[in-house]
């Protein structure tokens, strides 16, 4: 009872402050943020590695030189480039993929020299990792490149990306919140004379803190820090139960969805919630009784639901559907027209959920947001379902080469 209400007395003192963050955010003119106003927070290449790789380019539009590059170069402890020659590219092509042999793909910020030194940064703010991306890399320009895995805490790859692979020794980490942020403040005081730039690295600055949940008035950060301390014990309590908490409301959502959706897909319709959305690539999904085997509507985790990116659409793997077939079929569902992409294992998808987003997935606990949201995306599963009805029920099972039907999962 006593930890009870010390855990409430916590959470109320640091909604408090949170308030009046908030209150100083709009006075200091932070909330117009022109990179959130587009809805540019969470595109990595789009947004992030274009901002950054401008930055870092010599030959950028700041007009600075090398001076942005030499200041990264000391904070993340860079010195086998020759910093006169460097050249920057974005999404720089270094052979064809290929993962037997983990060689090969797209190197998001790639940074060379005269002499053939190289850097490649992995910059991940919420996509998944690609299967062994990190050791691909490092095969890249052996001993004479560095390979950094930038995220925004300074996380880990996973093992499907660096196999035996250790940060420090083969690759590298970074963080927005320390590494970029201490880059970039930097940088703002060597253009404080330019107000153009100084406040556009400012407005990114702003962006990165929001992102990585820190406050951006010193007081206000040192008034949380100091109730963490006083209240140690119970911090860590409501920290040990966080997951949980955002699991079994992810659960509670899917099911919403659920319910809604079988309200309209009754007669030869299927909707189910994977029962353990702890595990990867797991979500909810629609099938039909005269739908091919493993063909379906689904909702997927990139790789878990409550804490990542989530992508729906049509799910047929090659080596299972004639994929031919399935994309004749489709070809005219108008629905499918705009935004969807394509792999191996779905022919259409796109991302519909931004659960990676702590704001985003705050979303799960106001209760009139989350009905919103439920509503919203049962629409969509619907209206997908309806569509794709008919046209994969033309569609016909193909077997693999050993002439035996290929699972899914």
């Amino acid at each position: 009872m006593e930890n009870t209400r010390n855990c409430l007395k916590l959470i109320s003192e640091a909604s408090r402050v949170l308030e009046h963050q908030k209150e100083i955010s709009t006075l200091k003119g932070e909330n117009f943020n022109i990179f959130s106003i587009l809805k540019m927070e969470s595109k990595e290449n789009a947004t992030h590695s274009a901002f950054l790789g401008e930055l870092l380019d010599p030959e950028g539009s700041h007009n600075f030189g090398s001076t942005f590059l030499k200041i990264f170069f000391d904070v993340i402890d860079v010195k086998h480039i020759d910093l006169e020659s460097t050249k920057v590219k974005l999404e720089r092509y270094v052979g064809e993929r290929n993962d037997n042999e983990k060689i090969g793909g797209r190197i998001d910020i790639y940074i060379w020299d005269k002499n053939n030194s190289s850097i490649c940064i992995e910059n991940k703010i919420y996509a998944p990792d690609q299967n062994v991306q990190i050791e691909r890399y490092c095969n890249h320009n052996k001993d004479k490149n560095q390979v950094f895995y930038l995220t925004l805490e300074g996380e880990e790859p996973g093992k499907e990306s660096r196999g035996d692979l250790k940060p420090g020794e083969n690759f590298h980490l970074l963080s927005y919140a320390d590494d970029i942020v201490d880059w970039l403040t930097a940088c703002a005081k060597e253009a404080c004379n330019l107000p153009i730039i100084r406040e556009s690295i400012q407005q990114y600055i702003i962006l990165i803190k929001k992102l990585t949940n820190q406050l951006t008035d010193n007081k206000m950060a040192a008034e949380i820090q100091k109730l963490i301390a006083e209240n140690y014990t119970t911090t860590k309590t409501l920290a040990a139960n966080l997951k949980t908490v955002e699991l079994e409301y992810t659960k509670l959502f899917l099911n919403e969805i659920k319910g809604e959706l079988e309200k309209e897909l009754q007669d030869g319709w299927s909707v189910e919630v994977y029962d353990d959305l702890e595990e990867a690539w797991t979500g909810l999904y629609i099938s039909h009784k005269d739908w091919p085997e493993n063909v379906y509507v689904k909702l997927e985790g990139q790789s878990k639901v409550p804490w990542s990116d989530s992508i729906y659409g049509i799910i047929g793997n090659e080596k299972v559907c004639n994929r031919k077939q399935l994309n004749d079929e489709l070809s005219n569902v108008e629905f499918l027209q705009e935004g969807f992409k394509s792999n191996k294992v779905w022919p259409f998808y796109k991302t519909v959920l931004h659960f990676s987003n702590d704001e985003a997935r705050a979303v799960l606990f106001i209760e009139n947001k989350r009905k919103e949201l439920v509503l919203d995306l049962s629409e969509k599963f619907l209206e997908l379902a309806k569509a794709c009805e008919e046209p994969l029920k033309k569609v016909h099972l193909t077997n693999n080469v050993n002439g035996t039907q290929v699972s899914l999962n």
